[in-house]
């Protein structure tokens, strides 16, 4: 199965069962920058312990592997999970809604074309940059510098300057620092 057809079913798959659900990571990233490969598709979702049985109805083996205890954990502490599509090399990341940025990308999250006819459930831009800068931060790879940088440049005009520097300004006085580096980057 190619990656364009696996996202595709993804989003058919949580859409099927109105899961509240926004794409994050690079996924959303290249729907307002430039496109780079990509074997995995981010996902901040809300879920309780009562949508677990759903998650796994969505997920069956031997299709795909998905772990029910760590998706037990994760919905407790709002951390992640991976749902995995062996045939494929595709893996999900289910990143359960905990923190205020989350929050505010399913809160904000927006309608928008992932691939040619496919729409979904994406993270506004002004989450995405801080996410990518706190993921910077944290293990400095510098593809999120690059994505961040790329979104500035080709899509300045859906992007809210002055509520990226709130949230990340929110997020620490460090993030505001690197944002500022990454717009003279972006140029």
């Amino acid at each position: 199965m190619r990656a364009s057809e696996f996202l595709s079913r993804l989003v058919s798959k949580l859409e099927s069962r109105d899961l509240r659900y926004a794409l994050v990571g690079s996924i959303a990233t290249m729907s307002y920058g430039e496109p780079r490969a990509t074997l995995d598709v981010d996902v901040v979702i809300a879920l309780g312990a009562a949508d677990l049985d759903t998650i796994s109805e969505l997920f069956p083996t031997p299709d795909f592997y998905l772990s029910l205890d760590a998706a037990r954990e994760a919905v407790r502490t709002a951390t992640q999970f991976n749902v995995i599509h062996p045939s494929s090399g595709m893996k999900v990341v289910f990143f359960v809604a905990g923190d205020p940025i989350e929050q505010s990308q399913l809160d904000r999250r927006l309608r928008r074309a992932i691939l040619p006819g496919v729409e979904a459930w994406c993270s506004p831009p002004e989450e995405l940059i801080v996410k990518k800068l706190s993921y910077y931060s944290m293990g400095s790879s510098d593809k999120h510098l690059r994505d961040v940088a790329a979104m500035l440049r080709i899509s300045p005009h859906q992007i809210d300057l002055r509520t990226v520097r709130r949230l990340a300004s929110d997020s620490g006085a460090s993030l505001l620092d690197l944002l500022d580096q990454v717009i003279e980057r972006a140029g």
